[in-house]
């Protein structure tokens, strides 16, 4: 039987993991039984917005939140949705209406469902914050600017996270997670482990035969993929980069992504290897597609917990070894000597040793490569992950006739 879906996302440009993944979801449905709605929702100075992801269809402008839940009430009903699956939505009162609607499948995305500050991460001292939220919260707002420090924002991020904790997390037909990291989390701060559900992103598969092997090139590309954020940290791996020219080793850094701290990073690259360093800035996913098959090894230097980490299965598809922190999620995909080497976060000679251990040991970098690819087919292939969206869905679908 088909199953017809409703995501509900807070975007639909594609700006990081998030808009990716869903996208991916759209696309894929079709074989696997299903139909895929995609809507974004977000508040302006005027009122509030939802846009489609469809050709020469505009932006929809509402004045307040009750004609946006009428307009998705008529969408579920016009377009025979049986479950709708929300995103980056942090809106409690939106949440709320939803599930008088339809069965509401939650995808745990960040840590936005358990931490104000939707990162679990002290960015003033670049710690990772592992104490359950509560009231201390708003001392670290203004301590170690973990959160929006503006009142009104950071009462309203705290209530957003006690009305997911206390209230909708008893009303969600599922969650699903993607990391061991992420539910660990969420027990702490009371979840039901029976409503976690665990599926790890997927990557779609590339054919063997445009993979590139990338051992002769004489300049290695090292590749990094995402926003441009101190919380990624591209700066250690700026500084890996710049241990590794130090060295000798004749390596390039591909930046492909653009982000709040793009021109501090930039302040970072000694003159003398600035030709070294390519800000590549956003591309569209062919061009993504063509830098990770020419890389050699991808960077992975976030020093916040990731809640996955979706770059990495992507090269790991196109038989790339990965170098990352590791932290949050990361170690789900990241496996050490065994896909590539987890690092300890932000120490980047050790990310530099690791680089030139795989530059020089070519064996061991096969070996890498191979298992790699091998990992990302076996766990993280669209079969098995659509598989079992779709057979969550069908259950919950079937509780709700």
């Amino acid at each position: 039987m088909n199953i017809n879906v409703l995501h509900i996302n807070d975007n639909i440009e594609n700006k990081g993991g998030v808009e990716t993944n869903i996208k991916q979801l759209c696309d894929l449905a079709p074989s696997f039984n299903m139909k895929m709605y995609w809507t974004a929702i977000f508040k302006n100075d005027i009122g509030y917005s939802i846009e489609i992801p469809r050709k020469n269809k505009p932006i929809i402008f509402f004045k307040n939140l009750n004609k946006c839940i009428e307009y998705f009430k008529n969408f579920c009903d016009d377009y025979s949705v049986n479950i709708i699956h929300l995103h980056s939505i942090s809106n409690p009162r939106l949440i709320d209406a939803l599930f008088d609607l339809r069965p509401v499948v939650r995808s745990m995305r960040d840590p936005r469902m358990f931490c104000p500050g939707h990162g679990k991460f002290f960015r003033k001292s670049e710690r990772i914050c592992d104490i359950p939220y509560g009231l201390h919260c708003f001392y670290h707002s203004y301590k170690e600017s973990c959160c929006n420090r503006h009142p009104k924002r950071l009462i309203k991020s705290y209530i957003n996270v006690v009305y997911e904790t206390k209230i909708a997390s008893k009303k969600y037909a599922a969650i699903i997670v993607m990391s061991d990291y992420m539910i660990d989390e969420a027990l702490k701060v009371g979840y039901n482990k029976k409503n976690l559900i665990y599926n790890p992103h997927l990557t779609p598969t590339v054919s063997k035969q445009f993979l590139i092997d990338s051992t002769n090139d004489k300049v290695k590309s090292l590749v990094y993929v995402g926003r441009l954020s101190i919380t990624k940290g591209v700066h250690y791996a700026i500084k890996c980069v710049t241990t590794l020219l130090d060295q000798g080793y004749k390596v390039q850094f591909d930046i492909v992504g653009s982000g709040e701290d793009e021109s501090y990073f930039k302040s970072l690259i000694p003159e003398k290897y600035s030709h070294h360093f390519i800000f590549h800035g956003w591309q569209h996913r062919n061009a993504v597609d063509l830098i990770l098959l020419k890389a050699y090894v991808l960077l992975f230097p976030s020093i916040y917990p990731e809640a996955f980490g979706i770059s990495g299965i992507e090269a790991m598809m196109r038989a790339k070894p990965v170098v990352g922190f590791n932290v949050g999620g990361v170690s789900t995909w990241l496996k050490d000597q065994q896909t590539g080497f987890l690092v300890n976060q932000k120490n980047y000679k050790e990310m530099a040793e690791r680089v030139a251990t795989l530059i020089d040991n070519n064996k061991l970098y096969k070996f890498l490569s191979s298992n790699s690819r091998k990992l990302a087919l076996d766990k993280f292939s669209e079969k098995n992950h659509m598989t079992k969206l779709y057979e969550l869905y069908w259950k919950i679908h079937s509780r709700s006739i």
